[in-house]
């Protein structure tokens, strides 16, 4: 009983952490506001920063390219 209530608890948090993945500009808004922290308070505070929401904001906003290679905007013409 134990074992399995261990594997399930594993299994949930392995889920949680693998749904909770940050995009490049996310993790640059992190590195930002932990470089802002330290140097002016000395500390990092694990919470979010107004850099790391705002990356957040970028990540949910941009949608990657298609795999196909296709452009989503057609190239301009000339006349």
């Amino acid at each position: 009983m134990l074992k399995s209530l261990l594997g399930a608890a594993a299994a949930v948090s392995l889920l949680g952490v693998v749904a909770c993945s940050q995009g490049p500009n996310e993790e640059a808004g992190e590195a930002a506001d932990t470089a802002y922290e330290q140097s002016t308070t000395g500390t990092t505070d694990m919470g979010q920063g107004p850099a790391e929401e705002a990356g957040e904001a970028v990540d949910a906003g941009t949608t990657p390219p298609p795999a196909d290679g296709t452009t989503t905007t057609p190239p301009a013409t000339t006349p």
